[in-house]
């Protein structure tokens, strides 16, 4: 019995440490050799904020490192990055209980009841989104997600920490 439990309990630590940080998701039937340039796909009105700056750093650093070179037109690949908003409830209210009972031919039992009203808070967070997007077909060829939170509490080190950190797991399947 101790043995099966044990076993149920490794698999379980086993299984956990291997999940992933990201996922990624790409054509197997195109050739990433193929691209040499790339350049990002973006709103040029729109004002490039921190994180995104953190991710573009990041990302340009992955592609160097593959060996593509960033331009500023007629690439034949383009980034697409974006932060995915999301926010999950966490609800916070504990209750006590106690209670002391009595046999058959005994006395009263005791009894001792505490109960607080549940609190819910919204915890607001973003997964970064990059994808890989053929320029002449327009079509997305690579993406990857992040699977931890990024979160509004985190300090601007442990943003640019936590950005390379994904981005740099998210290449590593690139073009294999």
């Amino acid at each position: 019995m101790y043995k099966a439990l044990i076993s149920a309990v490794v698999s379980l630590f086993l299984v956990a440490g291997c999940a992933s940080d990201v996922a990624t998701d790409f054509n197997a039937d195109v050739d990433f050799s193929s691209y040499t340039q790339y350049q990002y796909k973006e709103d040029p009105d729109t004002p490039i904020s921190l994180d995104a700056a953190r991710i573009k750093s990041a990302v340009d650093q992955q592609l160097a490192q593959k060996g593509l070179k960033k331009v500023d037109a007629d690439a034949n690949m383009l980034v697409y990055y974006s932060i995915i908003e999301a926010s999950e409830l966490l609800a916070d209210g504990p209750s006590f209980t106690f209670g002391v009972g009595s046999g058959r031919y005994r006395g009263a039992g005791y009894g001792v009841g505490v109960s607080t009203p549940e609190r819910i808070k919204e915890r607001k967070y973003g997964k970064i989104n990059v994808e890989l997007i053929d320029a002449k077909t327009n079509q997305v060829i690579w993406r990857s997600i992040s699977q931890r939170q990024l979160t509004e509490s985190m300090s601007p080190q442990d943003r640019e920490a936590f950005i390379n950190d994904q981005v740099a797991k998210m290449f590593v399947e690139y073009g294999n």
